[in-house]
Formats: C-alpha cells, sequence, structure tokens
C-alpha cells in the first residue's frame, strides 16, 4: 500500500530570505516609529531608542540561540513549551498571534500612508487602502513562502540601500549640530520623566520583529548556521539604522514636524536633505516598500506560530492544516489576514503601537527566560550558537545577556502596562479569552483522548 503522507512545510529559506524577514519586520520600524517617539521624546528620542536597543539586542541573541537549536515554526511559542510547559507555550504563542495580527495592520496602514504621497487623493481613504494591501498579501502568502520570501528579499536589499544613502547624505550635507544639541534638554525640564518613559514604551515598536527569523526556522534551509547569521545581521542593521536616523533626523527637522507626520515622518526629513525633489519620492516608495514588506512578514509570521501551536495540540489542530499543493499553512493565513484587515480599517496609529508592544513583550520575556532555564534543563543540547558573557553558577554555565534581557523585558511591560490604560484593557481582554480558550480545549483533549484510550482498551 502506499504511504499517505501529511503535506509539511517547504525548506526554501536561505540566509538572504531569513534575514530578509527579520529585517523588514524591524527594519520597517524606524520609518513608522520616529514621528511616534518623537511625540513625547522630543529631542531625546536617541536615549529612547537607546534604551529600548537593549532588550532588542539581548532577546535578538536568545532567538538566535534558541531557533538554531530548536529550529521549528512556532519561535517563542516553541522555547516556552519546551522549557516550561504547555501553557507557558500557549502563552508565548497567544501573545504572538496578537502581536503578528497587529504588525499586518499597523504596517498596512503605515504602508497606505506613504502610498498617499503619491496619490493625495488616497490621503482619506488609508484605512480602506491598508485593507486592501493585506488582502493582496493574503494572496501572495497563499501561493507558498518562496514566493512571499522572494519579494521580502528583494525590497529588503532596495531599502538598505536607499536608508544608508539618506544617512550619508544627511550627516554629509545637511545635518545641523546646534539645532539636535538644542534638543538634548534634561529630562524633568523637557519632555518631562512621564513623556519621556511613556516614549520609551513607544520606543518598542522600533525593535519589534526580530522573532520573524526563528519563526521561519522550519523552512530554513541549515537552520543552525543560518538562523544566528541572519540573527546578527539584522540586530546590527537595525540598531545602527535605527539610532543614526534617529540622530540625523534630529539635526534637519523639529520634533514636532515628525509628529506632525507620524504617518509617513522620513518625509520631511528628506525634504531637507540636498536633492529633495529626487529623494522624498524615493523615500515615500522605500517607506511604502518596506513598510509592505513587513506587513507581509507578519502574515508569515502569525500563520506559522498558530501552525505549530495547533500541531502541539495548544490550539485546534485544524488550524494547523497544510495545504496539500502550495504546502502553506492555509486557514491561519486567511483568518489573522481578515483580522488585521478589521483592525487597520477600525483601529488607528496610535492605539496600534500600544498594543503592539504587549504582545512582543510578553514573547521577548518567555524567550529570555527559555534561554536562561534550557540551559540548566538541557545543558546538553546541541547549540550551534551561544550567546556571549557566560558565567559558572554552580554546575550550570548562564549567558549574562538572558538576565539583561529578563530584567530590561521586564521592566519595559511594566511600564507598557502601567502608562497605557487602553492597550492594557485590550491586552488583558485578550489574555484572559485566551486563557479560557486554553483551559477548554484542553479538558476536551484530555477527554478526548480519554475515550480514545478506552476504545482501544475494549477492542482489545
Amino acid at each position: 500500500m502506499k504511504k499517505i503522507e501529511t503535506p509539511s512545510l517547504k525548506k526554501e529559506l536561505g540566509l538572504l530570505g531569513s534575514f530578509a524577514m527579520g529585517f523588514a519586520d524591524v527594519g520597517a520600524d524606524i520609518f513608522l516609529a520616529l514621528g511616534l517617539i518623537a511625540a513625547y521624546a522630543h529631542g531625546l528620542m536617541p536615549l529612547a531608542i537607546l534604551v529600548v536597543a537593549i532588550v532588542y539586542i539581548c532577546s535578538g541573541l536568545a532567538y538566535a540561540e534558541l531557533g538554531a537549536a530548536i529550529p521549528v515554526s512556532g519561535g517563542s511559542s516553541a522555547f516556552a513549551k519546551e522549557t516550561f510547559g504547555n501553557f507557558a507555550g500557549f502563552l508565548a504563542g497567544w501573545g504572538l498571534i496578537l502581536d503578528y495580527t497587529l504588525c499586518i495592520a499597523l504596517f498596512a496602514f503605515a504602508s497606505a500612508g506613504y502610498l498617499s504621497f503619491f496619490f493625495p487623493a488616497i490621503a482619506s481613504l488609508i484605512p480602506s487602502i491598508a485593507a486592501l494591501l493585506i488582502f493582496v498579501l493574503m494572496a501572495v502568502n497563499l501561493l507558498g513562502i518562496k514566493e512571499s520570501s522572494s519579494v521580502n528579499s528583494a525590497l529588503t536589499v532596495i531599502v538598505i540601500v536607499i536608508v544608508t544613502a539618506l544617512i550619508f547624505l544627511g550627516f554629509s550635507f545637511s545635518f545641523d549640530y546646534e539645532k539636535f544639541k538644542s534638543g538634548l534638554t534634561p529630562i524633568a525640564k523637557d519632555p518631562g520623566f512621564r513623556d519621556f518613559l511613556y516614549s520609551i514604551t513607544i520606543a518598542m515598536v522600533t525593535f519589534v520583529g526580530i522573532e520573524s527569523i526563528s519563526q521561519g526556522a522550519e523552512e530554513t534551509k541549515d537552520p543552525g548556521k543560518t538562523i544566528p547569521r541572519a540573527t546578527l545581521l539584522s540586530i546590527f542593521f537595525v540598531v545602527v539604522f535605527a539610532i543614526f536616523m534617529s540622530v540625523m533626523a534630529l539635526g534637519l527637522v523639529t520634533p514636532a514636524t515628525l509628529a506632525e507626520n507620524m504617518e509617513k515622518p522620513l518625509i520631511p526629513v528628506a525634504d531637507a536633505l540636498p536633492f529633495a525633489n529626487v529623494l522624498v519620492p524615493i523615500v515615500a516608495f522605500a517607506g511604502f516598500m518596506i513598510c509592505f514588506v513587513s506587513a507581509n512578514t507578519g502574515v508569515i509570521g502569525v500563520s506559522r506560530v498558530v501552525y505549530f501551536m495547533g500541531k502541539s495540540g495548544l490550539v485546534s489542530r485544524r488550524l494547523s492544516w497544510v495545504h496539500p499543493k502550495f504546502r502553506t499553512p492555509w486557514i491561519t493565513t486567511i483568518i489573522f489576514s481578515i483580522i488585521a484587515m478589521l483592525l487597520a480599517y477600525f483601529s488607528d496609529m496610535v492605539l496600534l503601537g500600544e498594543l503592539y508592544a504587549f504582545g512582543a513583550l510578553t514573547a521577548y520575556t518567555l524567550t529570555n527566560l527559555s534561554s536562561m532555564q534550557l540551559r540548566i534543563k538541557m545543558p546538553d543540547l546541541i547549540r550551534p550558537f551561544k550567546m556571549p558573557f557566560n558565567v559558572k553558577i554552580g554546575e550550570h554555565e548562564i549567558s549574562l545577556v538572558s538576565l539583561v534581557g529578563i530584567f530590561s523585558c521586564l521592566t519595559i511591560f511594566i511600564l507598557v502596562a502601567f502608562l497605557h490604560v487602553e492597550g492594557r484593557n485590550f491586552a488583558f481582554l485578550w489574555f484572559l479569552i485566551g486563557i479560557i480558550y486554553f483551559k477548554f480545549y484542553q479538558d476536551y483533549r484530555n477527554k478526548e483522548q480519554k475515550m480514545i484510550a478506552h476504545n482501544k482498551a475494549q477492542f482489545i
């Protein structure tokens, strides 16, 4: 008899494709977040970004170690499940579902904002255009990871070239040091401690998405080498671009100008550079592309994490069904793309930005905890990449990076929960619904398994 095989995900991602997933999801954030951060941090925007960069670097290194050692699609959910059990795995996955779905909506919204530069008539239709862009991405992702990754890779290379040229031109010809220096005021004076702390929580948006690389692990060629290399490349480019771009922007325009152009903050920056008549359309196009790619990465991410959770019994197994022809998790791709369309149409950028940090910090915290605990629980696990700055504690080797990552994640999580009332309420409701669903589904699975065992016993 012919063996019936269950469709599985195809290994299509190389180094460029894997890097593009990480950079696109995080690199796009600078095209979106500058206006949001400047609205609260004012001239201290680079400091707010630098504080949150610590979380990103530590979490990125944790993802590199765990993703190479446990190359499955679940990312944080898989790491937490392996380390702390099903409930922790569900919480991490549930947070990522929120994060990725918001990522799709938020960056489709931003992509539509940059597109409105070329078509001013659509400025009042941005929510509708964002929903349409998500529909296009859903169609592309139903066809396969190779097609989706090819779009990511091509656009990512173009955007890196454009951003590098932008930074070079800015610092070489137009940067006004006195203008930048005038914004370096004592925190208590301007913007004030509360607004500065609020800006740190908003700056978290700048560094969300490094987990996308590990989400594609099951479809990555030679993940033990590719995932760490792609992650380290993403960390380098994202941190350098974010800090240099924020400093340059404040040497060209005022924080108020960035805040007023919240949907497309790099447009006024490009407008202050030489050859602005050529640069502004290029930057607008780059902003449209990279935000579009980031939304695409969100579609890939949410479909893969739910695929893993369904396959692992954390959510309904129907959600892990793979299309027999295209070999993509088609049910989750359709469901969460539709949810993202609704969010993009009915929400606004500030609320989406607030919520974006909750899901990411949940996943980042559990990933840093998992990286430390797995060193103790599974010391002999083959780790193609290990985080640096390791110290011996008793018989176990612990990375100081993990400890810094855990502390910084928890600190910013507390700030986000304290300062974002609407986001906190929505996130609380989201996790409450998830926990209730998890309990009922696990009870259902346990009864089902007992019934199967009982029927087998009777048959025997």
